[in-house]
């Protein structure tokens, strides 16, 4: 599918060590009804890195607070892209979508708890969009093996 479709699933062209495709690119409508998508896609990921159950459920529910904090303030239309790649780490993941105003969540929330607690780390920064009005906001997230465990 190309972009402007319903989603899209994209494979770059860049083989990792293991002769896999070291990222994915997931881009849907930033609709709150297309966030368990990214979450399947998320368990998928995370699984085929050897996270334990444990970190698999803590990177599914982080991926799932960090879409819901950018698909509320999401320009109407806009698409949610989701990025998974390897990192010595474990999996790094951006999510990123286009807003009317500049934005950013707040750290003071339950939902920025939730994702400094998951993840061995989390930033969100928000860029504006050259020559127009509105803003790109991104979280980035490290997802960790063993980030639950200590």
């Amino acid at each position: 599918m190309d972009s402007h479709a319903r989603g899209s699933l994209t494979p770059e062209a860049r083989p990792g060590q293991d002769g896999f495709i070291d990222r994915v690119v997931l881009r849907l409508p930033a609709e709150a009804e297309q966030i368990p998508l990214v979450r399947t896609l998320a368990h998928g990921v995370v699984a085929r890195a050897d996270f334990g159950l444990d970190a698999i459920s803590d990177a599914k529910m982080a991926v799932d607070e960090a879409c819901s904090q950018l698909v509320q303030p999401a320009d109407l239309g806009a698409i949610l892209c989701c990025v998974f790649h390897e990192v010595p780490e474990g999996i790094a993941v951006s999510i990123s979508t286009r807003t009317a105003k500049p934005f950013l969540p707040s750290e003071t929330t339950f939902g920025w708890h939730v994702l400094t607690t998951l993840t061995r780390s989390v930033t969100a920064r928000c860029e504006p969009v050259r020559g127009e009005t509105g803003s790109t906001t991104t979280i980035d997230l490290v997802l960790a093996p063993g980030t639950s465990d200590g």
